[in-house]
């Protein structure tokens, strides 16, 4: 911490005005190398919010402690009436909205750029749920978008012979229909009647593929204006990480 500010006269006051002032520069300096090493070179993050009480977080901000790549990541300051842990609270208290507000800006972002690759013809930016899941398997998915109303499962039927699987897409109202036609049915590989079935959200079957190949998945509000936009292509798009179908010539 800072010492506050004390009344004091003539060269007192000099000095001690002097000696706040180096330590606050030594404060600010060793916040500022600490934010780099854990939020740049540890824990990377895409927004940083300064807070706290007085004045002192303005001087901070405004005369560049911070790593050039953490002051352009600055999305507010906000005033706090404690430090310390308590402060920390209020801090957290008070940046709901403003997390909101940037995750939605954020989220703006990422659909706008799958629609600049879909419009382009790039062959970066698709849509359809078959193709997304088949180039995901294939590791070509950089990025999926979808939406947090997306109300889909993955049905599963492996036959406990031959290991063979069978999969379908559905909405959460027809799962218990389609898990009943595969326990109704036979493996078409071997004939065999016994068979696992299972189901499983789509988000979760997407982040268990994406696992596996380092696939970003990014959530997005289905209601917002942004979030509409993928509702009219389905729900779900993907950005790829090269065209599969660029043959060169």
């Amino acid at each position: 911490g800072v010492a506050g500010k004390h009344r004091q006269g003539g060269q007192s006051a000099k000095r001690f005005q002097k000696l706040r002032e180096m330590e606050l520069t030594y404060f600010f300096n060793r916040v500022a190398g600490t934010t780099r090493e854990y939020f740049i070179d540890i824990y990377p993050i895409k927004g940083l919010i300064i807070s706290g009480p007085g004045p002192t977080k303005e001087e901070f901000v405004n005369e560049n402690y911070l790593e050039y790549r953490l002051q352009d990541m600055i999305i507010s300051t906000i005033d706090a009436s404690y430090s310390g842990a308590e402060g920390i609270r209020e801090a957290f208290a008070k940046s709901s909205d403003i997390l909101s507000d940037f995750r939605l800006v954020e989220e703006k972002q990422i659909v706008e750029k799958l629609f600049q690759q879909i419009n382009s013809n790039s062959g970066l930016g698709v849509y359809g749920l078959d193709d997304i899941i088949n180039y995901l398997k294939n590791n070509v998915v950089s990025t999926i978008i979808i939406t947090d109303n997306t109300e889909l499962y993955r049905v599963e039927a492996k036959c406990n012979r031959c290991s063979s699987i069978q999969e379908k897409i559905v909405e959460q109202q027809k799962t218990i229909l389609i898990k009943t036609e595969f326990k109704n049915s036979s493996c078409p590989s071997c004939k065999s009647t016994d068979i696992q079935i299972s189901d499983q959200d789509i988000v979760e079957y997407f982040d268990l593929l994406a696992a596996k190949t380092g696939t970003k998945i990014e959530v997005i509000s289905g209601v917002a204006e942004h979030g509409l936009m993928l509702t009219n292509i389905g729900k779900v798009g993907a950005i790829l990480r090269y065209n599969p179908n660029y043959s060169g010539k």
